[in-house]
């Protein structure tokens, strides 16, 4: 205790006001700190999820408890501690935003309800926990060593920042990924350094403890020219359409299951989404239900598909997980949808089937979470320096087509974003569309005002553009 005490007092006489070399050290100590802890804890999630997921595949039909499977979760997550429910990266994005902490039972509920989701075949992906995790181990440390309100949102951000390198092992890219989630638009340069340091010691550790990442080297590099370019424009444009055709059935989705929730029971909204799951996996394929890595790797590899309309299925199978109540990461279904859909298109583009999985792996993501930046970096860490310029422009034209939608609708937009933004937007919604926050469907009527509400976004407004001429 007294050494505890004693190293509280050394990091606040770091003063960083005084002198910016001190400040340096200070966050470089705190920085690989959270790492040291968050990296660890990514190890023990991604350890326990994989022995899980293994003991699982000796199980025909699985997936085949999935509708009490999920209606468990939401009892679990919904109904015990209720007032700890931060155990999505939505959930994470808002606190930070708001400068609020996470609590120890959200940690908690993010790291094992996500287990059983993705194992009883709930399609999730595996960062959220982790990134929940981080942005929870931030807070407690921070309150452990009595740091301020903006230390402790700095060190949340480095928790973020772990969570995503370790879970992934992209240290450079899983830590701007943490910075530029957060406001599109606007990076946290004061948290630069500690969040790339916080992401490279997560790796380490991960890493050291025995984590095995997934790493492809692509066969096919052609040279940059005009025809190559025109093919890797066209191919970002469909994977900016891709993010939104995503982005839409999610939110859709759970509009259409809280309004089964509000209309029958609970109960049989996760039935019905449960049943439609397994009902996929049975007559489709079962590749569509779970983490889903062996529907990535194969495109990344140059592996046949199993259906072109692999990518459409995921989406289905993710927005119904959520909406009936399944916990987890939307990354990992997001790499998915991006690698089927880069190899469906290969044929029409004549591009090797590998390479354009791999650029629609980090353009999908780039469009649906808007972060062009973190996600160029990522492919180079993925795949080799020699996808980078494809991958950039890809994930920069998926980035601009997805406009104001976003998969996370807590993640605001700045003014200066390269984002089609109306300056009369109330802040409350963090200039987004009021359809991304709608709680509950009143009525029969209101599905139908949700399809129309946000279809209206999609062509421009003539009342609108009659007054700006006047």
């Amino acid at each position: 205790m007294a050494n505890g005490l004693q190293f509280c007092k050394i990091i606040h006489m770091f003063d960083e006001s005084a002198h910016s070399v001190l400040h340096i050290i200070k966050w470089f100590i705190l920085a690989t700190l959270v790492g040291i802890v968050v990296g660890t804890l990514d190890a023990a999630f991604l350890k326990l999820l994989d022995r899980a997921l293994r003991l699982r595949n000796h199980v025909e039909l699985f997936y085949l408890p999935l509708p009490f499977a999920l209606y468990a979760i939401v009892v679990l997550s919904r109904k015990v501690a209720p007032r700890d429910k931060d155990y999505s990266t939505d959930d994470v994005i808002q606190n930070i935003n708001s400068y609020q902490t996470v609590s120890f039972i959200s940690i908690l509920k993010a790291f094992f309800l996500s287990i059983a989701t993705m194992v009883t075949g709930g399609s999730a992906g595996k960062e959220a926990p982790c990134a929940d995790v981080g942005a929870g181990m931030g807070s407690f440390l921070s309150k452990l060593l009595h740091l301020n309100q903006q230390d402790c949102r700095k060190m949340m951000i480095c928790g973020v920042s772990a969570g995503f390198a370790g879970v992934f092992g992209v240290p450079i890219s899983g830590a701007l990924f943490g910075l530029e989630v957060l406001w599109v638009g606007h990076i946290f340069y004061e948290v630069l350094f500690p969040a790339l340091v916080a992401g490279i010691t997560a790796y380490q550790v991960t890493s050291r403890l025995g984590v095995n990442y997934i790493y492809h080297s692509l066969p096919f590099h052609p040279v940059l020219s005009e025809l190559v370019f025109l093919k890797v424009v066209a191919a970002g444009v469909c994977f900016g359409l891709i993010s939104i055709l995503f982005i839409e059935i999610n939110k859709f989705m759970r509009v259409v299951f809280r309004y089964l929730a509000a209309r029958t029971r609970l109960f049989w909204a996760c039935m019905i989404g449960g049943a439609v799951l397994v009902a996929i996996g049975y007559v489709i394929s079962p590749l569509y239900l779970g983490l889903g890595m062996a529907g990535i790797d194969g495109p990344l590899s140059g592996g046949a598909l199993e259906s072109p309309f692999g990518f459409f299925y995921k989406i289905i199978t993710t927005s119904i997980t959520f909406a009936a109540g399944g916990l987890g990461g939307v990354v990992t279904p997001i790499f998915f949808v991006g690698a089927q859909a880069g190899a469906m298109i290969s044929d029409i583009l004549r591009v090797d089937s590998a390479t354009l999985a791999a650029i629609g792996l980090v353009a999908v993501l780039a469009g649906a979470a808007n972060t062009p930046l973190a996600a160029s970096v990522m492919a180079i860490e993925l795949f080799g320096a020699k996808i980078a310029p494809y991958a950039t422009v890809a994930c920069v034209i998926s980035f601009l087509v997805t406009g104001r939608q976003s998969i996370y609708p807590h993640q605001r937009i700045s003014m200066d974003s390269g984002k089609d933004i109306d300056p009369s937007a109330t802040p409350s919604h963090l200039r987004r569309r009021s359809t991304d926050f709608q709680q509950y469907m009143p009525h029969r009527k209101a599905l139908l005002n949700q399809m129309k509400n946000s279809a209206k976004h999609y062509w421009p407004d003539k009342r609108k553009h009659k007054k700006i001429k006047k």
